[in-house]
Protein backbone atom coordinates (compact mmCIF):
# COMPACT_ATOMS: atom_id res chain seq x y z
CA UNK A 1 0.00 0.00 0.00
CA UNK A 2 1.06 3.57 -0.61
CA UNK A 3 2.15 5.92 2.14
CA UNK A 4 0.34 9.22 2.64
CA UNK A 5 3.27 11.11 1.13
CA UNK A 6 3.44 8.88 -1.95
CA UNK A 7 -0.31 9.08 -2.50
CA UNK A 8 -0.17 12.89 -2.28
CA UNK A 9 2.72 13.01 -4.72
CA UNK A 10 0.80 10.96 -7.29
CA UNK A 11 -2.33 13.06 -6.83
CA UNK A 12 -0.64 16.44 -7.18
CA UNK A 13 1.34 15.28 -10.23
CA UNK A 14 -1.99 14.74 -12.00
CA UNK A 15 -3.75 17.92 -10.86
CA UNK A 16 -3.60 21.00 -13.07
CA UNK A 17 -4.36 24.59 -12.16
CA UNK A 18 -7.58 25.82 -13.76
CA UNK A 19 -7.82 28.80 -16.10
CA UNK A 20 -8.58 32.43 -15.31
CA UNK A 21 -11.76 34.44 -15.18
CA UNK A 22 -12.51 38.10 -14.55
CA UNK A 23 -14.63 38.81 -11.48
CA UNK A 24 -15.89 41.84 -9.63
CA UNK A 25 -13.59 42.91 -6.81
CA UNK A 26 -16.48 42.41 -4.37
CA UNK A 27 -16.61 38.74 -5.44
CA UNK A 28 -12.85 38.12 -5.19
CA UNK A 29 -12.52 37.28 -1.49
CA UNK A 30 -10.76 33.95 -1.02
CA UNK A 31 -9.79 33.71 -4.68
CA UNK A 32 -6.24 33.53 -6.04
CA UNK A 33 -4.90 36.33 -8.21
CA UNK A 34 -4.07 35.34 -11.78
CA UNK A 35 -2.35 38.50 -12.96
CA UNK A 36 0.46 40.84 -11.98
CA UNK A 37 -0.79 44.10 -10.48
CA UNK A 38 1.25 47.27 -11.06
CA UNK A 39 0.32 50.48 -9.27
CA UNK A 40 -0.90 53.14 -11.67
CA UNK A 41 -0.78 55.93 -9.11
CA UNK A 42 0.76 57.08 -5.85
CA UNK A 43 -1.03 56.02 -2.66
CA UNK A 44 -1.81 58.36 -1.02
CA UNK A 45 -1.99 60.66 -4.08
CA UNK A 46 -0.97 63.75 -2.06
CA UNK A 47 0.38 64.75 1.33
CA UNK A 48 -2.56 64.66 3.75
CA UNK A 49 -3.32 65.07 7.41
CA UNK A 50 -3.08 61.97 9.59
CA UNK A 51 -5.47 63.46 12.17
CA UNK A 52 -7.73 66.34 13.06
CA UNK A 53 -5.75 69.41 14.12
CA UNK A 54 -4.03 72.52 12.78
CA UNK A 55 -1.64 72.78 9.83
CA UNK A 56 1.19 75.18 10.63
CA UNK A 57 4.80 75.99 9.81
CA UNK A 58 7.20 74.07 12.05
CA UNK A 59 9.16 77.20 12.97
CA UNK A 60 5.97 78.82 14.33
CA UNK A 61 5.53 76.25 17.13
CA UNK A 62 9.18 75.97 18.17
CA UNK A 63 9.39 76.17 21.97
CA UNK A 64 5.62 75.89 22.47
CA UNK A 65 4.61 74.36 25.83
CA UNK A 66 1.67 74.54 28.26
CA UNK A 67 3.30 77.44 30.16
CA UNK A 68 4.23 79.34 26.99
CA UNK A 69 1.71 78.56 24.23
CA UNK A 70 2.01 80.00 20.74
CA UNK A 71 -0.95 82.01 19.44
CA UNK A 72 -1.70 81.75 15.70
CA UNK A 73 -4.46 83.21 13.54
CA UNK A 74 -6.82 80.62 12.00
CA UNK A 75 -7.37 81.60 8.37
CA UNK A 76 -9.44 78.64 7.13
CA UNK A 77 -11.26 75.43 8.05
CA UNK A 78 -10.27 72.63 5.66
CA UNK A 79 -12.41 69.45 5.60
CA UNK A 80 -11.45 66.17 3.89
CA UNK A 81 -12.27 66.20 0.20
CA UNK A 82 -11.36 69.86 -0.36
CA UNK A 83 -8.08 71.44 -1.48
CA UNK A 84 -7.05 74.78 0.01
CA UNK A 85 -6.35 77.58 -2.45
CA UNK A 86 -4.38 79.49 0.17
CA UNK A 87 -0.69 79.39 1.03
CA UNK A 88 0.12 79.38 4.74
CA UNK A 89 2.28 82.24 6.02
CA UNK A 90 4.06 82.99 9.29
CA UNK A 91 1.69 83.57 12.20
CA UNK A 92 -1.12 81.59 10.53
CA UNK A 93 -2.78 78.21 11.00
CA UNK A 94 -5.39 76.26 9.07
CA UNK A 95 -7.87 74.03 10.86
CA UNK A 96 -7.57 70.68 9.05
CA UNK A 97 -9.47 67.38 9.17
CA UNK A 98 -8.07 63.85 8.80
CA UNK A 99 -7.39 63.02 5.15
CA UNK A 100 -7.49 66.62 3.89
CA UNK A 101 -4.60 67.63 1.57
CA UNK A 102 -1.82 69.57 3.31
CA UNK A 103 -2.01 73.27 2.31
CA UNK A 104 0.94 74.96 0.62
CA UNK A 105 3.40 76.32 3.15
CA UNK A 106 2.37 73.92 5.96
CA UNK A 107 5.04 71.63 7.39
CA UNK A 108 3.35 69.96 10.35
CA UNK A 109 -0.07 69.14 11.80
CA UNK A 110 -0.60 69.80 15.50
CA UNK A 111 -3.26 67.43 16.80
CA UNK A 112 -6.32 69.12 18.23
CA UNK A 113 -5.64 67.70 21.72
CA UNK A 114 -2.54 69.94 21.95
CA UNK A 115 -4.48 73.10 21.09
CA UNK A 116 -7.16 75.45 22.40
CA UNK A 117 -9.35 77.52 20.11
CA UNK A 118 -9.75 81.21 20.99
CA UNK A 119 -12.18 82.84 18.56
CA UNK A 120 -10.33 83.34 15.28
CA UNK A 121 -7.06 82.22 16.83
CA UNK A 122 -5.64 78.99 18.30
CA UNK A 123 -3.19 78.37 21.11
CA UNK A 124 -0.57 75.69 20.48
CA UNK A 125 0.75 73.98 23.62
CA UNK A 126 3.34 71.66 22.10
CA UNK A 127 6.37 71.90 19.86
CA UNK A 128 6.09 69.55 16.86
CA UNK A 129 8.88 68.53 14.50
CA UNK A 130 8.56 69.14 10.78
CA UNK A 131 6.63 66.40 8.94
CA UNK A 132 4.82 65.15 12.05
CA UNK A 133 1.24 63.87 11.61
CA UNK A 134 1.45 64.09 7.83
CA UNK A 135 0.89 61.10 5.52
CA UNK A 136 3.18 61.73 2.58
CA UNK A 137 2.39 61.15 -1.06
CA UNK A 138 3.31 57.62 -2.18
CA UNK A 139 4.32 56.43 1.28
CA UNK A 140 2.09 53.34 0.84
CA UNK A 141 2.54 52.72 -2.89
CA UNK A 142 4.35 54.58 -5.65
CA UNK A 143 3.20 54.59 -9.26
CA UNK A 144 4.95 51.91 -11.32
CA UNK A 145 5.81 49.49 -8.51
CA UNK A 146 4.65 45.85 -8.50
CA UNK A 147 1.93 45.43 -5.89
CA UNK A 148 0.90 41.76 -6.20
CA UNK A 149 2.15 38.75 -8.15
CA UNK A 150 0.03 35.98 -9.67
CA UNK A 151 -0.73 33.38 -7.00
CA UNK A 152 -1.52 35.91 -4.27
CA UNK A 153 -4.47 34.80 -2.13
CA UNK A 154 -6.93 37.67 -1.89
CA UNK A 155 -7.99 38.52 1.64
CA UNK A 156 -9.70 41.70 2.89
CA UNK A 157 -6.44 43.70 2.94
CA UNK A 158 -5.47 42.71 -0.61
CA UNK A 159 -8.94 43.58 -1.87
CA UNK A 160 -8.72 46.94 -0.11
CA UNK A 161 -5.38 47.67 -1.80
CA UNK A 162 -6.86 46.79 -5.20
CA UNK A 163 -9.80 49.09 -4.52
CA UNK A 164 -7.42 51.91 -3.62
CA UNK A 165 -5.81 51.39 -7.03
CA UNK A 166 -9.25 51.93 -8.62
CA UNK A 167 -9.55 48.29 -9.74
CA UNK A 168 -13.19 47.23 -10.02
CA UNK A 169 -12.43 43.83 -11.53
CA UNK A 170 -9.57 41.37 -11.30
CA UNK A 171 -8.42 38.18 -13.02
CA UNK A 172 -8.45 35.19 -10.67
CA UNK A 173 -8.11 31.43 -11.04
CA UNK A 174 -11.39 29.69 -11.62
CA UNK A 175 -13.16 27.92 -8.76
CA UNK A 176 -13.20 24.13 -9.30
CA UNK A 177 -16.63 22.58 -9.91
CA UNK A 178 -16.77 19.36 -7.88
CA UNK A 179 -19.33 16.60 -8.43
CA UNK A 180 -20.16 14.67 -5.24
CA UNK A 181 -21.80 11.24 -5.40
CA UNK A 182 -22.75 9.09 -2.41
CA UNK A 183 -23.22 5.41 -3.23
CA UNK A 184 -25.13 2.52 -1.69
CA UNK A 185 -28.66 1.08 -1.52
CA UNK A 186 -28.66 1.65 2.24
CA UNK A 187 -28.64 5.44 1.86
CA UNK A 188 -31.65 7.76 1.98
CA UNK A 189 -31.85 11.52 1.55
CA UNK A 190 -32.43 13.85 4.48
CA UNK A 191 -36.17 14.15 5.10
CA UNK A 192 -37.08 10.77 3.61
CA UNK A 193 -38.60 7.92 5.69
CA UNK A 194 -35.95 5.59 7.08
CA UNK A 195 -36.70 1.88 6.80
CA UNK A 196 -34.86 -0.83 8.74
CA UNK A 197 -31.29 -1.19 7.47
CA UNK A 198 -31.15 2.29 5.97
CA UNK A 199 -29.14 5.35 7.02
CA UNK A 200 -29.11 9.05 6.15
CA UNK A 201 -26.63 10.05 3.44
CA UNK A 202 -24.63 12.34 5.74
CA UNK A 203 -21.49 12.08 3.57
CA UNK A 204 -23.18 14.21 0.93
CA UNK A 205 -23.46 17.05 3.44
CA UNK A 206 -19.99 16.75 4.97
CA UNK A 207 -18.26 16.48 1.60
CA UNK A 208 -20.14 19.33 -0.08
CA UNK A 209 -19.36 21.47 2.97
CA UNK A 210 -15.67 20.55 2.79
CA UNK A 211 -15.68 21.38 -0.92
CA UNK A 212 -17.11 24.83 -0.17
CA UNK A 213 -14.46 25.41 2.49
CA UNK A 214 -11.83 24.95 -0.22
CA UNK A 215 -13.42 27.72 -2.27
CA UNK A 216 -14.76 25.19 -4.79
CA UNK A 217 -18.31 24.76 -6.07
CA UNK A 218 -20.04 21.48 -5.10
CA UNK A 219 -22.49 19.74 -7.43
CA UNK A 220 -24.67 17.20 -5.61
CA UNK A 221 -25.28 14.13 -7.81
CA UNK A 222 -27.53 12.56 -5.19
CA UNK A 223 -27.28 8.86 -4.37
CA UNK A 224 -25.90 6.22 -6.72
CA UNK A 225 -27.68 2.92 -6.18
CA UNK A 226 -25.97 -0.47 -6.28
CA UNK A 227 -26.58 -0.96 -9.97
CA UNK A 228 -23.61 -1.03 -12.34
CA UNK A 229 -25.36 0.74 -15.21
CA UNK A 230 -26.84 3.44 -12.98
CA UNK A 231 -23.50 4.05 -11.28
CA UNK A 232 -21.72 4.39 -14.60
CA UNK A 233 -24.34 6.91 -15.74
CA UNK A 234 -23.85 8.93 -12.55
CA UNK A 235 -20.07 8.81 -12.87
CA UNK A 236 -20.23 10.00 -16.46
CA UNK A 237 -22.49 12.84 -15.38
CA UNK A 238 -19.99 13.77 -12.66
CA UNK A 239 -17.15 13.94 -15.19
CA UNK A 240 -18.74 17.07 -16.65
CA UNK A 241 -17.37 18.84 -13.57
CA UNK A 242 -13.68 19.62 -12.98
CA UNK A 243 -13.31 16.87 -10.39
CA UNK A 244 -15.42 13.93 -9.19
CA UNK A 245 -15.69 12.61 -5.63
CA UNK A 246 -17.58 9.48 -4.61
CA UNK A 247 -18.06 8.02 -1.16
CA UNK A 248 -18.45 4.29 -0.67
CA UNK A 249 -18.16 1.50 -3.19
CA UNK A 250 -14.34 1.30 -3.44
CA UNK A 251 -13.67 -1.42 -0.87
CA UNK A 252 -13.45 -5.18 -1.47
CA UNK A 253 -17.09 -6.20 -0.93
CA UNK A 254 -19.39 -7.78 -3.50
CA UNK A 255 -21.54 -4.64 -3.55
CA UNK A 256 -18.68 -2.16 -3.85
CA UNK A 257 -19.58 -1.47 -7.47
CA UNK A 258 -17.81 1.84 -8.08
CA UNK A 259 -14.64 -0.07 -8.95
CA UNK A 260 -16.52 -2.13 -11.51
CA UNK A 261 -18.16 0.90 -13.09
CA UNK A 262 -14.85 2.72 -13.36
CA UNK A 263 -13.16 -0.22 -15.09
CA UNK A 264 -15.73 0.10 -17.89
CA UNK A 265 -14.91 3.80 -18.40
CA UNK A 266 -12.03 5.45 -20.22
CA UNK A 267 -9.26 6.35 -17.80
CA UNK A 268 -6.83 4.99 -15.25
CA UNK A 269 -7.07 4.47 -11.51
CA UNK A 270 -3.67 5.30 -10.02
CA UNK A 271 -4.25 3.60 -6.67
CA UNK A 272 -6.99 1.91 -4.66
CA UNK A 273 -5.54 1.75 -1.15
CA UNK A 274 -3.41 3.93 1.15
CA UNK A 275 -1.67 2.81 4.37
CA UNK A 276 -3.72 4.99 6.71
CA UNK A 277 -6.40 4.69 9.34
CA UNK A 278 -9.14 5.72 9.02
CA UNK A 279 -9.56 5.47 5.28
CA UNK A 280 -7.45 2.65 3.82
CA UNK A 281 -9.82 2.00 0.84
CA UNK A 282 -9.17 5.31 -0.90
CA UNK A 283 -8.91 5.58 -4.68
CA UNK A 284 -7.56 8.20 -7.07
CA UNK A 285 -7.39 8.29 -10.82
CA UNK A 286 -8.23 10.07 -14.04
CA UNK A 287 -11.63 9.16 -15.52
CA UNK A 288 -12.84 10.61 -18.84
CA UNK A 289 -10.06 13.16 -18.51
CA UNK A 290 -11.10 14.35 -15.03
CA UNK A 291 -9.50 13.69 -11.61
CA UNK A 292 -11.47 11.21 -9.53
CA UNK A 293 -11.43 10.50 -5.78
CA UNK A 294 -13.09 7.39 -4.43
CA UNK A 295 -13.43 7.98 -0.69
CA UNK A 296 -14.53 5.39 1.88
CA UNK A 297 -18.18 5.21 2.90
CA UNK A 298 -17.61 5.47 6.64
CA UNK A 299 -18.23 9.15 7.55
CA UNK A 300 -15.03 9.77 9.54
CA UNK A 301 -12.89 8.00 6.93
CA UNK A 302 -14.51 10.07 4.19
CA UNK A 303 -13.85 13.37 5.99
CA UNK A 304 -10.27 12.53 6.97
CA UNK A 305 -9.35 11.33 3.46
CA UNK A 306 -10.84 14.47 1.97
CA UNK A 307 -8.64 16.57 4.27
CA UNK A 308 -5.52 14.60 3.40
CA UNK A 309 -5.97 14.15 -0.35
CA UNK A 310 -8.88 15.99 -1.98
CA UNK A 311 -8.40 19.31 -0.18
CA UNK A 312 -4.81 19.84 -1.43
CA UNK A 313 -5.91 18.90 -4.95
CA UNK A 314 -8.77 21.41 -4.96
CA UNK A 315 -6.56 24.16 -3.55
CA UNK A 316 -4.00 23.53 -6.29
CA UNK A 317 -6.72 23.62 -8.96
CA UNK A 318 -7.85 26.98 -7.61
CA UNK A 319 -4.35 28.46 -7.88
CA UNK A 320 -3.28 28.24 -4.22
CA UNK A 321 0.37 27.57 -3.40
CA UNK A 322 -0.11 26.60 0.27
CA UNK A 323 -1.93 23.29 0.05
CA UNK A 324 -1.68 21.55 3.40
CA UNK A 325 -3.04 22.06 6.88
CA UNK A 326 -0.69 23.81 9.32
CA UNK A 327 0.65 21.70 12.16
CA UNK A 328 1.94 22.11 15.69
CA UNK A 329 3.68 19.90 18.22
CA UNK A 330 1.51 18.93 21.20
CA UNK A 331 2.08 16.76 24.27
CA UNK A 332 -0.09 13.65 24.53
CA UNK A 333 -1.90 13.35 27.82
CA UNK A 334 -2.67 9.65 27.33
CA UNK A 335 -1.15 6.59 25.66
CA UNK A 336 -2.00 5.85 22.02
CA UNK A 337 -1.64 2.19 21.00
CA UNK A 338 -1.90 0.84 17.45
CA UNK A 339 -0.60 -1.87 15.16
CA UNK A 340 2.35 -0.83 12.97
CA UNK A 341 1.89 -0.70 9.21
CA UNK A 342 -0.48 2.23 8.79
CA UNK A 343 -0.30 5.92 9.69
CA UNK A 344 -3.12 6.76 12.10
CA UNK A 345 -4.86 10.13 12.17
CA UNK A 346 -6.33 10.43 15.63
CA UNK A 347 -8.95 13.06 16.44
CA UNK A 348 -7.78 15.18 19.37
CA UNK A 349 -8.82 18.12 21.52
CA UNK A 350 -6.13 20.69 22.27
CA UNK A 351 -5.74 22.38 25.63
CA UNK A 352 -3.19 24.73 27.14
CA UNK A 353 -1.81 23.75 30.53
CA UNK A 354 1.07 25.53 32.26
CA UNK A 355 2.24 27.12 29.05
CA UNK A 356 2.26 23.88 27.04
CA UNK A 357 -0.17 22.58 24.41
CA UNK A 358 -1.64 19.17 25.25
CA UNK A 359 -3.64 16.81 23.05
CA UNK A 360 -6.24 14.34 24.28
CA UNK A 361 -8.36 11.97 22.27
CA UNK A 362 -11.94 13.00 21.54
CA UNK A 363 -13.07 9.56 22.71
CA UNK A 364 -13.85 6.46 20.68
CA UNK A 365 -11.95 6.66 17.38
CA UNK A 366 -14.29 4.45 15.35
CA UNK A 367 -14.63 5.42 11.68
CA UNK A 368 -18.40 5.69 12.05
CA UNK A 369 -18.36 8.11 15.00
CA UNK A 370 -18.76 11.46 13.24
CA UNK A 371 -18.95 13.37 16.53
CA UNK A 372 -15.28 12.49 17.04
CA UNK A 373 -14.57 14.96 14.22
CA UNK A 374 -17.09 17.61 15.22
CA UNK A 375 -15.42 17.96 18.62
CA UNK A 376 -11.84 17.74 17.33
CA UNK A 377 -9.37 20.60 17.12
CA UNK A 378 -6.94 18.59 15.04
CA UNK A 379 -5.68 15.25 13.76
CA UNK A 380 -2.73 13.78 15.67
CA UNK A 381 -0.39 11.90 13.34
CA UNK A 382 0.84 8.55 14.65
CA UNK A 383 3.54 7.37 12.19
CA UNK A 384 3.24 4.13 10.25
CA UNK A 385 6.07 2.30 12.04
CA UNK A 386 4.99 3.31 15.58
CA UNK A 387 2.98 0.94 17.79
CA UNK A 388 2.92 3.02 20.98
CA UNK A 389 3.04 6.69 21.84
CA UNK A 390 3.15 7.23 25.58
CA UNK A 391 1.55 10.02 27.53
CA UNK A 392 4.04 12.89 27.76
CA UNK A 393 5.48 12.32 24.30
CA UNK A 394 5.14 15.00 21.64
CA UNK A 395 2.99 14.38 18.59
CA UNK A 396 2.42 16.28 15.36
CA UNK A 397 -1.13 17.64 15.11
CA UNK A 398 -2.71 18.87 11.87
CA UNK A 399 -4.89 21.81 12.82
CA UNK A 400 -8.48 21.78 11.70
CA UNK A 401 -10.33 25.09 11.52
CA UNK A 402 -11.53 24.84 15.14
CA UNK A 403 -7.95 24.29 16.29
CA UNK A 404 -7.20 27.98 15.84
CA UNK A 405 -9.99 28.85 18.23
CA UNK A 406 -8.96 26.37 20.90
CA UNK A 407 -6.03 28.30 22.30
CA UNK A 408 -4.72 31.83 22.45
CA UNK A 409 -2.86 32.77 19.28
CA UNK A 410 0.48 33.14 21.04
CA UNK A 411 0.29 29.50 22.16
CA UNK A 412 0.21 28.19 18.61
CA UNK A 413 3.38 28.26 16.55
CA UNK A 414 2.59 26.51 13.26
CA UNK A 415 5.38 24.40 11.81
CA UNK A 416 4.11 24.16 8.25
CA UNK A 417 1.06 24.70 6.13
CA UNK A 418 -1.22 27.39 4.85
CA UNK A 419 -3.47 30.02 6.31
CA UNK A 420 -5.45 28.95 9.38
CA UNK A 421 -8.69 30.23 7.96
CA UNK A 422 -11.03 28.71 5.47
CA UNK A 423 -10.43 29.38 1.78
CA UNK A 424 -14.12 29.50 1.11
CA UNK A 425 -14.99 32.14 -1.47
CA UNK A 426 -17.89 34.45 -0.89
Amino acid sequence: MLSVEEARRIILEHIEVLGLEKVSLLCALGRVLGEEVISGLDIPPWDNSAMDGYAVQASEVKGACPDHPVLLRVIEDLPAGRVSARSLKAGEAIRIMTGAPIPAGAEVVVMVEDTERDGEAVRIFREIKSGANIRHRGEDLKAGVKVFSPGTALGPAEIGVLASLNRGTVFVYRRPRVAVLATGDELVEVGEPIRPGQIISSNTYTLTSQVRQCGAIPIDLGIGRDDLGMLRQKLEEGCSADLLITSGGVSMGDYDLVKGALKEMEGEVKFWRVAIRPGMPTAFGIVLGKPFFGLPGNPVSSMVCFELFARPALLKMGGHSHLFRPSIQAILDQDVVKKPGRTHFVRVILERKEGEVYARLTGDQGSGILTSVSSAHGLAVVPEEVSLLKAGQKVKVLLLDRGWEALAEEDLKPETGDSPRSNEAQ
